[in-house]
């Protein structure tokens, strides 16, 4: 049953079939449950695992995060297969590879987000351990991202070291996807008004990282007039600029929504289910993974220009491997999630030492 009053949503009163109410107030959750500014719409403390999943059918404040990165869940499975459909080549072509590994980071991050915003309440260690993978989850994204990127991307005859050595940018995307599972796991031990501008830096880091193959492409490539001998197709044809443009706006603008916490920083309560600073994020962040997608996407499409020139083409897959695609992948998706496991546990460590003092 919902009754709902004719005031703000602060003054929102929702009940379950047993009679007791499923949305709270921010003062009658623990401290690690609550948002801030965020004042009200807050699901019952403590939750079990099915008392979460029943929520998915009533409006709260995550309500909108959980939904809004299962649709895009299920978006990119769509997009992703007609991909590989349209590929009229078998998975032992190396050239869809990359296209593989992206497909298991982007999936990836956005389930890992909905499971994490519909069990986030069971506890305050639960609501801790749940984005702590969550963050590990957005560390294979940039990871995998920055795959895409440099396999299909990168510009060639640059003498740029980096990018003629895939050993060395895949070990410097994992280090970055390492540094900020890292970073964001320790920031969001402490929950603050800082620790969400805190938990941006590490995440621009690896981001600049994947997409330098591009940036690269532009600046030094073949609409760099001075310099043709350094060749990058995508990167300089006008379609793929304006999806890049689009990417980076959507970025930027969702790394200012998250760390400045705006709106409900100026008006608290009045943005508490829906209209948010991470509902923005959420939204952004799924526009700038299309954009992403759609300058790979074009290469893809346009990989018959690539075979008119055999000797690029060739040059662009030889060192493409199943070990330095999805195995890299796989392995830098164990790390991080072992990285977010060793957080949980020594968060729970010391809450039992905490409590054993006591």
């Amino acid at each position: 049953m919902i009754n709902t009053g004719s005031g703000n949503n602060s003054s929102m009163k929702v009940s379950g079939d047993d009679g007791k109410k499923l949305l709270y107030k921010v003062n009658e959750v623990p401290k690690g449950l609550r948002e801030p500014f965020i004042q009200s719409g807050y699901r019952r403390p403590y939750s079990t695992p099915w008392q979460c999943f029943k929520s998915l059918f009533y409006i709260s404040n995550e309500t909108f995060n959980v939904w809004s990165h299962l649709l895009t869940t299920s978006f990119f499975v769509v997009r992703y297969s007609i991909a590989f459909y349209h590929q009229a080549y078998s998975f032992s072509d190396p050239f869809i590879w990359p296209l593989l590994s992206s497909a298991i980071g982007t999936l990836t991050l956005y389930f890992t987000s909905s499971i994490a915003h519909l069990f986030c309440c069971m506890s305050e260690k639960g609501y801790k351990t749940c984005f702590f993978f969550d963050y590990a989850a957005i560390s294979v994204y940039t990871f995998t991202s920055g795959q895409a990127m440099f396999f299909y991307i990168r510009p060639l005859n640059t003498n740029w070291m980096i990018f003629q050595s895939p050993l060395l940018y895949m070990s410097l995307a994992a280090i970055f996807s390492f540094l900020t599972t890292y970073g964001c796991c320790q920031t969001g031990a402490l929950v603050n008004r800082f620790s969400a501008f805190l938990r941006v830096l590490p995440v621009l880091a690896a981001w600049i990282n994947s997409i330098l193959p591009f940036i690269v492409g532009v600046t030094l490539c073949t609409c760099h007039v001075s310099n043709k001998s350094c060749t990058s197709f995508s990167a300089c044809h006008s379609v793929s600029l304006d999806y890049f443009f689009r990417h980076v706006i959507c970025t930027v603008l969702a790394g200012f929504m998250y760390s400045t916490r705006l709106p409900e920083r100026v008006l608290p309560g009045r943005f508490d289910l829906i209209g948010n600073s991470h509902h923005f994020l959420h939204i952004f962040v799924a526009l700038g993974t299309e954009f992403a997608f759609k300058i790979v996407e074009f290469d893809i499409r346009h990989r018959k220009v690539w075979q008119e020139r055999e000797n690029i083409l060739q040059e662009k897959t030889a060192e493409v491997t199943i070990a330095n695609t999805v195995g890299a992948a796989i392995l830098v998706m164990i790390i991080n999630a072992g990285m977010a496991l060793w957080f949980s546990r020594a968060l729970r460590n010391s809450d039992t030492k905490h409590e054993k003092h006591n």
